[in-house]
């Protein structure tokens, strides 16, 4: 290769390498607001009736939001604008859901006080280390695809 190929090379490589960080960008910001609004959702169908009407429907909005701009921009590559859009969005949903969060961690907490396992592992004990039939319909200590919820 000559001077001139490489340098071309080089050139190439630095413009792909930030279009790829740009798209990486992209690809993070819509898992994590994907990601929020599904802990957000569950957090307003475990403890929603804990927080003021006028919360919920910030939180319900707020959730809104996010997802319409993930619908919005899902056939496409975002732009900068709309991954900084998805952050803002995300941030404020966040910001929303903090009294959301803070009842459902209260509720683990005084779930925990009451004899439950915060873990989520209610009727496991460490001898059978989770091998128990119940679920398993097979009988084997195999229950890698089998989960239970509490």
């Amino acid at each position: 290769m000559s001077d001139e190929d490489i340098e071309k090379a080089v050139k190439e490589a630095a413009e792909y390498e930030a279009q790829d960080k740009r798209k990486k960008e992209a690809v993070d910001a819509r898992n994590e607001a994907d990601a929020m609004v599904v802990q957000t959702e569950k957090a307003l169908k475990d403890v929603g009736d804990k927080i003021s009407d006028s919360e919920k429907a910030d939180v319900e909005a707020e959730i809104k939001n996010v997802k319409d701009i993930l619908e919005r921009t899902k056939d496409k590559e975002m732009t900068e604008d709309e991954v900084g859009e998805l952050k803002a969005a995300n941030e404020k949903m966040m910001e929303k859901s903090q009294a959301l969060f803070t009842k459902m961690y209260e509720s683990m907490q005084g779930a925990a006080g009451a004899g439950a396992d915060p873990n989520g592992f209610a009727g496991y004990s460490a001898q059978d280390n989770g091998s128990s039939d119940a679920g398993n319909a097979g009988g084997s200590d195999d229950f890698a695809g089998d989960y239970r919820e509490v």
